[in-house]
């Protein structure tokens, strides 16, 4: 699989993807004010906000998953709804990690809604080990909101 940067022609699907992936595995559970704080236009505002950190697989036009990257740090990471199942998303962890790997990282990080068991279950499987819950800041569009969270690691090696 090849990450590729997100063109003008990914944003709005991209919108979509990120709204109703965060929806499925977040609304439930999040705190009131920070649901309320996800909205399409803020999608959309914190997608065009990571320029290239914002990686996507798909075609131009029609993404099927993202992933974004602060530092060390997989930020986001999602598929789109109809694509879970496929292996789409075992290989854009891949990805994801050769990407951190050539940005010169040794150990990757990424967070996980406490209530999340799916995404949870998926992280660790693809070999992400929890270090624990923690207090994390996520980026809205009120500003920082801060929420506990399961913090995972990874060591980076090539598997070539």
């Amino acid at each position: 699989m090849t990450l590729r940067r997100a063109t003008e022609d990914d944003f709005a699907p991209l919108t979509v993807l990120w709204a109703e992936g965060w929806d499925a595995g977040h609304l439930k559970h999040a705190p009131k004010a920070l649901a309320k704080l996800r909205t399409a236009a803020s999608f959309h505002m914190r997608l065009r906000n990571f320029g290239d950190d914002l990686m996507v697989t798909g075609e131009r036009g029609a993404p099927t998953g993202f992933v974004a990257f602060k530092g060390d740090h997989i930020d986001q990471f999602y598929v789109r709804l109809d694509q879970r199942g496929t292996g789409l998303a075992a290989q854009l962890m891949q990805a994801a990690e050769a990407e951190l790997m050539n940005r010169g990282y040794q150990v990757g990080v990424l967070d996980c809604a406490t209530k999340n068991e799916r995404a949870r279950a998926f992280y660790e499987k693809a070999g992400w080990v929890e270090r624990g819950i923690e207090e994390i800041t996520v980026d809205t569009s009120a500003g920082p909101f801060t929420l506990r969270a399961h913090v995972y690691e990874k060591p980076l090696r090539n598997t070539d």
